[in-house]
Parts: structure tokens; sequence; C-alpha cells
């Protein structure tokens, strides 16, 4: 059962052979080539203000609920998976900032998805990192491990994961709005909405080209560091910071 009740967003999450996030990595004599991964998977916090009397009324729960006693900050733990040109694929929000991403996960519509046969491919996977489970849909690298294959393969692994951590930066570099807590007047249905908007327009902005993220004005630095926000460096298009 959910917390509570949400938009959540399938953005064009194929249905039988989705886009492929492919890794081709040149070694001196060979290379390892990893083409059952069709997405990176991970979390991220919005962060937002404690929520209001309303919002607790509401959805009927304590505003603890929404503390993630690892960020120090009240928000939504957003879910999302991305493909190999940083464009969310899905993203969901449908857990408070407390809930780890394994229990996010577990209540998300893409694993009811996932499980649902014929759905997807099955040589096909999702990397994501040892807050999920390694099944026959999701990839996790290998445990307590410092050489030899198994090693390897977690090298190769994060290398792809990193792909969503890259697709996370640059949506939060993208839009201020999400370097600072969201307004106190927004609701937790309206913050849930305002994140699919962004990522959709991120998404759009992919498409047409602009992968760089500009460096923001002295003003928004002023009005996000005001707001209790954060500076941030700027992306260049490789994802790394200038």
């Amino acid at each position: 059962m959910q917390f509570f009740s949400v938009q959540s967003s399938i953005l064009f999450f194929q249905r039988l052979i989705p886009r492929k996030l492919n890794m081709l990595i040149g070694l001196k004599k060979s290379s390892i080539v990893i083409d059952c991964c069709i997405g990176a998977i991970d979390g991220m916090l919005v962060w937002m203000n404690k929520p209001t009397t309303f919002d607790q009324e509401n959805i009927g729960f304590r505003p603890t609920k929404f503390f993630c006693g690892r960020k120090m900050k009240h928000g939504l733990n957003t879910m999302g998976v991305c493909d190999s040109q940083w464009r969310f694929t899905w993203i969901e929000v449908n857990m408070p900032g407390a809930a780890s991403d394994f229990h996010a996960f577990n209540q998300s519509s893409l694993k009811k998805k996932l499980e649902t046969e014929g759905f997807l491919h099955p040589c096909y996977c999702l990397f994501g990192d040892n807050a999920y489970v390694n099944t026959q849909y999701m990839c996790t690298p290998w445990r307590n491990v410092s050489s030899g294959p198994k090693d390897g393969m977690n090298f190769f692994h994060s290398s792809l994961l990193i792909n969503i951590e890259c697709t996370f930066d640059m949506l939060v570099h993208r839009w201020g709005i999400l370097r600072k807590p969201v307004p106190a007047d927004f609701t937790v249905h309206k913050i849930s909405s305002l994140v699919l908007a962004l990522c959709k327009l991120h998404n759009f902005c992919i498409d047409n080209g602009s992968v760089a993220v500009d460096s923001p004005s002295e003003m928004d630095l002023i009005n996000i560091t005001m707001e209790g926000g954060l500076f941030l460096p700027r992306l260049d298009s490789s994802g790394g910071h200038v």
C-alpha cells in the first residue's frame, strides 16, 4: 500500500524491446559488451518544507515520514529510470523521504509492470545499486568482492549505473527550484506534478540538442541561496562539473 496517491508516469518505456543502454568498453586485446541493460534506476530526494497541517490531514501521516535522516531534510523519494542519452524513461513520486529506495520500488507501478508476463523481454533488465534485489528484471552488483571476475563485473555495472546519477544531476542543475526547498505553499500532490513536468521538460531539452546546462545568472544564485538552497557548479556536455 502506498503512503499517498500521487501521479506516476511511464514516459516512453517500451513494451517488449525497450531502448537499450549499451556499454562497450575497449580493453587492450578485447572488448566487453553489455547489451542486456535497458535502463539505469535510482532514487533522488526532492527537497521540500515540512508538510503543512493540510497535507498531514489529507495524507494521514506525520511529518517524520517525510524527513530523510541521511540527507537531514524533508522531501519526497523520486524514483527514476534513464536511457543512454540521459533521458528519463520512467519517473514516479510515490513515497515520502523516510522511505528507502527498496521500499519505494516495491510499491511502484513499474515493479508491477515488470512482473507482468510479456511486459519486458526476458533478455533485458534494469541496472540498479544494492538498494534493490537481484532478480530476472534487475541486475545489482556483487556484494563483498574486491578482486576477480565478480569485481570486474561490478566495475562495468558501475559504469552503466552512473548514467542515472548524471541524469538526476543534470535535472537539478537545469531547474533551480530543485536546489532549494520547494515553496511551503506547494502541497505534496503539487510537488509530485511539478517533478513530473520538470522531467518531461528535461527530456524535451535533451531531444532538442540541449545537453550542456548553462551557468545560472547571478540573480538566480542569489534567489536560490537566500531561500536556503545550494550553489552547484555548472555541468558540461559530458555530465562533469566545470
